[in-house]
């Protein structure tokens, strides 16, 4: 996932590019993306060489002070600021060489703190790490990811409920048990809409719960 984005302050400026290594290909993924209330924009690339490499690569192109490097488990972010826009690149290894993804990110022209996960049942707890929505797919494809203590179990019994009182029938469940760490349930809604409901809980008894819905 990307790192958390610097505010900028600046008026609008046409959206800056950035190049990809030597000999990497590359793909767009979203030209209008709003990510956590910013305006943004994402592509993917492959490049030869580790990601040591092209951490290199993007600190010749922007100059010695002009990035940041963070380790993020085994992904490297490289941010970059530039008037009124901020950039990351993160990088992981893959194979013999290093898949990345870019994201540009459009800065707030106010301090006003969005609602994330605006409209979605939140249980009482719930924190809400992003909530991101690709306004370029036909049907504005939406990404939530949040956060509580309840097992995926518990989790699932409220959102269940919460869902079925909406509209939502479950078309495609796995086995989830009291003691399950993991449980997937897919949903359809009559009229048209999807929406994929995974669960997870880490060591620390901690529960991601990832909405994607279209």
């Amino acid at each position: 996932m990307l790192v958390a984005l610097l505010l900028l302050a600046g008026s609008a400026h046409a959206w800056p590019t950035v190049p990809l290594p030597p000999g990497s290909q590359g793909e767009t993924v979203s030209e209008s993306m709003d990510y956590n209330g910013l305006e943004m924009r994402a592509s993917r690339f492959t490049a030869p060489g580790r990601p040591d490499d092209v951490v290199g690569f993007y600190a010749r192109h922007w100059g010695e002070g002009s990035h940041v490097v963070t380790p993020f488990g085994e992904r490297t972010i490289v941010g970059h600021a530039t008037p009124g826009y901020y950039i990351t690149v993160e990088l992981a290894a893959e194979g013999a060489g290093t898949a990345g993804t870019i994201g540009i990110v459009e800065a707030p022209r106010d301090m006003t703190r969005p609602d994330l996960g605006k409209g979605f049942y939140r249980p009482a707890g719930t924190e809400v790490l992003s909530d991101v929505v690709h306004n370029d797919t036909p049907g504005k494809t939406r990404t939530i990811i949040l956060r509580n203590r309840l097992s995926p179990y518990a989790n699932l019994q409220l959102y269940g409920g919460r869902l079925g009182q909406d509209g939502w029938k479950g078309t495609a469940m796995g086995k989830c048990l009291p003691g399950s760490s993991e449980c997937l349930v897919h949903y359809e809604r009559a009229g048209g809409g999807r929406l994929v409901l995974a669960l997870s809980r880490d060591a620390s008894q901690q529960t991601s719960i990832v909405v994607n819905m279209e």
